[in-house]
């Protein structure tokens, strides 16, 4: 990546430019234009629908809801696309990210009420695409996953990789026990989502937040927004036990805006417990995570061992 592509295609001379991260073959730059800064994201072609993002931050900022907005190119597009990668130009939004686990009251009650906000408006946005449907929770998913695993784990221990043993082993439990759950789709309220609302998703400045990063908005049960964001950011949470009064409250706030059914409500453990285990980093992956990603690998698997316990008790905990 370079700044005289970026200048061929934006308006803008690039005084300074700095790679920021790199994660899943996506590199992450700060440019500095004259007096404005913008965050520029280099992605592997085959990400689809990246223009998506821009037309939802427009919408959305248009709409009085503060999220980071794509810059648009002089040919008028959102996405620049070359022979080796794509890349977008973004608002660079002043502020700070919290750390995972760390966010203070006040930070949670936005948090939800701004996820339910931006949940009631999408709707009027048009069908987004789905994910997480009727095929993903069926039982068979859990099925094929275990077998994937218990493949991978006899292949490990005839390479004498021994000491992952253990982790395969635990991961392939939990893949048993969430191939019991009967999660009904048909009772879960789908619908446009952020898709993917950790804490590390919201830039923080005087008691405000922008929320960033609109890639993955889809169309899915939007239960498992509410509890992951309360999950990653709630101090209470932070040695992978969920508690159920503070979650009941986040969730409270979500309805102020947005209605959930007393399904959704009482399905959110087991949709979060099923989509990580489904989801999670593969054991071979844990030893070579990016740092920065290093605390909400830990805390998944923290979670995950806590549900495994837990999962029924937390659901009947959960209320209306």
């Amino acid at each position: 990546m370079d700044s005289h592509l970026i200048e061929s295609n934006y308006d803008l001379k690039v005084s300074d430019m700095r790679l920021l991260e790199e994660h899943f073959g996506t590199e992450i730059y700060l440019i500095e234009a004259g007096a404005q800064k913008y965050i520029v994201k280099a992605m592997p072609l085959y990400f689809e629908n990246v223009e998506n993002e821009g037309f939802i931050t427009e919408y959305l900022s248009g709409r009085f809801h503060k999220v980071a907005r794509l810059i648009k190119s002089r040919d008028g597009s959102y996405v620049i696309r070359t022979p080796k990668f794509q890349f977008t130009v973004q608002e660079y939004i002043e502020g700070k990210t919290l750390p995972v686990n760390s966010a203070p009251k006040w930070f949670l009650e936005k948090s939800a009420e701004f996820l339910g906000k931006t949940t009631r408006d999408l709707q009027n946005y048009g069908t987004l695409s789905l994910r997480f449907g009727r095929d993903f929770f069926a039982a068979d998913t859990a099925i094929r996953k275990k077998q994937q695993y218990v493949s991978e784990l006899e292949q490990a221990k005839e390479s004498g990789n021994r000491k992952i043993a253990p982790i395969w082993e635990e991961q392939i439990r939990h893949l048993e026990r969430i191939s019991e759950f009967k999660i009904d789709t048909d009772k879960l309220t789908y619908a446009n989502s952020h898709g993917d609302f950790p804490i590390g998703q919201v830039i923080v400045k005087d008691y405000d937040i922008t929320v960033i990063d609109w890639s993955s908005a889809c169309r899915l049960p939007v239960c498992l927004d509410v509890i992951t964001s309360y999950v990653f950011a709630s101090p209470n949470c932070g040695e992978g036990a969920v508690d159920a009064e503070g979650l009941n409250g986040y969730i409270q706030a979500y309805m102020r805006h947005f209605p959930l059914r007393e399904y959704d409500i009482k399905a959110m453990p087991y949709v979060l417990y099923f989509w990580h285990c489904v989801c999670n980093y593969r054991p071979d992956e844990l030893a070579g995570i990016a740092e920065n990603y290093r605390p909400i690998a830990l805390l998944v698997q923290k979670l995950l061992n806590w549900l495994y316990v837990h999962v029924e008790e937390l659901s009947e905990a959960l209320e209306l």
